[in-house]
């Protein structure tokens, strides 16, 4: 006999069967689990292509005249601005359009969100001078530097 280790399992009495099923059963095993790690590498490198940090960041600005408080001769307007995306952005500008009672027009006001951090968000205040809940209003972005 050679000293080939598939003669030596042939041996008679059986014992080297169960050293080839072992051995059969940890190659498939290491098969599993090396095809799961490349699974799981390719759904990784999909999903990061997929939800990239690139392109286009649009911040959700949204008045809450329900949450209008009066102060004095004015009312105090809450509005949230909400970043979604994946990258901080710089120097915000947001606008407000409020048209109160009797008015011919709307009336126009901007405020600027220094930083406004990836996945967060802040509230402005606005003052107007009458009840909000009453008024046609509108909030939007303006400008914004991604950084």
């Amino acid at each position: 006999m050679s000293d080939d280790g598939r003669e030596r399992e042939e041996r008679p009495g059986g014992r080297g069967k169960g050293r080839r099923v072992r051995r059969q059963l940890a190659e498939w095993v290491s098969l599993g689990v090396s095809t799961a790690l490349i699974l799981a590498l390719i759904v990784f490198l999909v999903h990061s292509g997929l939800t990239s940090a690139r392109g286009s960041v649009v911040p959700e600005v949204k008045a809450l005249p329900d949450r209008a408080e009066q102060h004095g001769g004015a009312w105090l307007l809450p509005v949230r601005v909400k970043n979604g995306g994946r990258q901080m952005l710089g120097d915000l500008g947001v606008e407000l359009r409020y048209t109160p009672p009797g008015a011919p027009g709307p009336e126009r006001v901007e405020a600027t969100i220094d930083y406004l951090g990836k996945h967060s968000e802040q509230e402005l205040y606005f003052y107007v001078p009458s009840d909000p809940r009453g008024m046609a209003i509108e909030a939007r972005p303006l400008h914004y530097q991604v950084k």
